[in-house]
């Protein structure tokens, strides 16, 4: 369901009231509002999800009969409020209701504009400041705020739910500097309000020019973690680009404490983009009955860095919680990416689940990788006894059995592997299995169908498990997929207990950072 939603947060154009699925009954049109609006409506029996729009601007989804909107976050004056409904899997309405409001917040809640204080505020460092090393800032944010973004002279550098900022001035030239820091509602894509200062960079001989590469393939310029932390997003939700995300992680990197994926012993470094990019043959067959392959349009493992690095970029890429992919790939492969077998050495720690299954899959398409149809490649693949028919590879242990379009990217680069599973998760987040799961049982279809509406309407709730949160309940739930095939149905096994075990004691080299 929601994975049609996600497209739905690009509208920007006003629609007009059609259809009798849904109607707005409060506030009523032309009406005068101010302060956090409760407004109420009626849906037909036959609506299964509704989205409310401020002049056309996507601010809430989800299957609601009242919404809460603060009109601080907006300009005194007229604005359109639209509601649109939904059938079940629909992209297009059934019916939509809109009512003109006007706004008076009075004088001291006038519009966000640059410096909305009521929403967001930078409250260190001060405007003007001159600042060098690592600048500690702090933000002050309104209730209303689910999530905020710091920038950097334009440039994404920190996300999520954070009061606190770390930024490394040294990755910038020496001079004037603007910090911004944008607040969200929850499933926002347009900020309530912005916060800007600008500060003088003054590190002496030492700044330089922010660099626009990827991350630091031995991550010895600096040890120290970023003290954001990359966090869980909910289905449906807005996530960085990969440049973003990479030039965030550039500003604080991690050393590398798994320096087996930057030389396995033949001085292969597999903690680099796969060789050559991403072949079309990927893009056609990616996905099958699982997953739509648009879930994977964006996988290309075109980022480099220490291991450490990579996951948090591939955290923040697709709104993961940095320490579940730490976790997750600590159980799968002590954090080993790394097969000097493939590269003319002997050994290799990365493949898994060795003749299992002990054949190779039929049908395929004749390519370079597929000669005759069938996936040889496996047959004493780099110098390993044959046959080996490795089911799983990579150092989250993806099975390359079923989803041969991943090879060689999956064995050859750390970046991809990372990259392709964590996806494959966010597509399981946002919803986009429930064909899957409804086909295997349609009690499993129903317990994640109704993980992924409670994790969007009221993600911090309390979810049938004691201690686990709606949104804890979805994650950990697509997190043992990748072990099982199946939807869990709040059902843990060894594979969950382990990574819960795992997440909370931090056994991954560098511990938690």
């Amino acid at each position: 369901m929601v994975a049609l939603i996600v497209g739905l947060f690009c509208l920007a154009t006003v629609r007009p009231s059609f259809g009798s699925e849904v109607a707005i009954t409060y506030p009523s049109n032309g009406s005068s509002v101010s302060g956090t609006v409760t407004g109420e409506l009626t849906l037909a029996s036959n609506v299964w999800w509704d989205e409310l729009e401020i002049d056309g601007n996507a601010v809430e989804y989800g299957t609601f009969s009242s919404f809460s909107w603060n009109t601080s976050g907006v300009s005194n004056g007229s604005h359109v409020i639209t509601v649109a409904a939904y059938a079940y899997g629909g992209s297009s309405p059934l019916g939509t209701s809109t009512v003109d409001v006007t706004v008076a917040n009075g004088e001291a809640s006038a519009a966000a504009t640059s410096s909305s204080s009521s929403v967001v505020a930078i409250t260190s460092p001060s405007n003007g400041a001159t600042v060098k090393g690592t600048v500690n800032g702090t933000v002050k944010l309104g209730s209303n705020v689910w999530w905020d973004e710091l920038e950097v002279d334009g440039d994404p550098i920190q996300y999520g739910t954070f009061t606190s900022f770390s930024w490394n001035s040294e990755t910038s030239s020496n001079g004037a500097h603007t910090l911004t820091v944008a607040a969200y509602a929850y499933g926002g894509t347009s900020p309530l309000g912005t916060s800007s200062v600008t500060v003088a960079v003054s590190n002496g001989s030492s700044g330089t020019t922010s660099s626009s590469g990827s991350s630091s393939s031995s991550g010895s310029s600096s040890t120290s973690a970023s003290s954001s932390h990359y966090s869980m997003f909910g289905p449906g939700t807005s996530l960085p680009s990969e440049s973003g995300c990479v030039s965030a992680v550039n500003a604080s990197p991690i050393a590398e404490y798994a320096p087996w994926n930057e030389n396995d012993g033949t001085g292969y470094n597999s903690n680099v983009p796969p060789s050559g990019g991403v072949p079309s043959y990927f893009y056609a067959n990616v996905g099958g009955s699982e997953l739509p392959a648009s879930d994977f349009a964006k996988v290309d493992g075109n980022y480099s860095g220490t291991t450490d690095d990579l996951i948090r970029i591939t955290a923040c890429k697709w709104g993961i919680d940095e320490d579940y992919v730490r976790a997750q790939a600590w159980i799968e492969s002590a954090w080993h990416q790394d097969c000097a077998a493939a590269h003319g050495g002997s050994g290799c720690n990365e493949g898994g689940d060795e003749n299992n299954p002990g054949g190779n899959p039929s049908g395929l398409p004749s390519t370079s990788i597929t000669p005759n149809g069938v996936f040889s490649a496996f047959d004493g693949f780099g110098g390993l006894s044959s046959p080996n028919h490795y089911d799983s590879w990579s150092i989250v242990q993806n099975k390359v059995y079923y989803e041969w379009m991943s090879w060689p990217m999956m064995e050859e680069s750390t970046s991809f592997g990372l990259d392709y599973r964590y996806a494959e998760m966010r597509g399981c987040v946002n919803g986009d299995q429930y064909s899957y799961y409804n086909s295997q049982s349609s009690s499993s279809g129903s317990d994640y169908e109704n993980a992924v509406n409670n994790a969007t309407s009221n993600p911090g709730g309390s979810s049938k498990i004691s201690g686990w949160t709606n949104l804890q309940y979805l994650a950990y739930g697509c997190i043992d997929t990748h072990y099982s095939g199946d939807w869990f149905s709040g059902e843990e096994d060894s594979y969950l207990q382990s990574f819960l075990e795992s997440l909370s004691s931090a056994p991954w080299p560098g511990g938690r950072t």
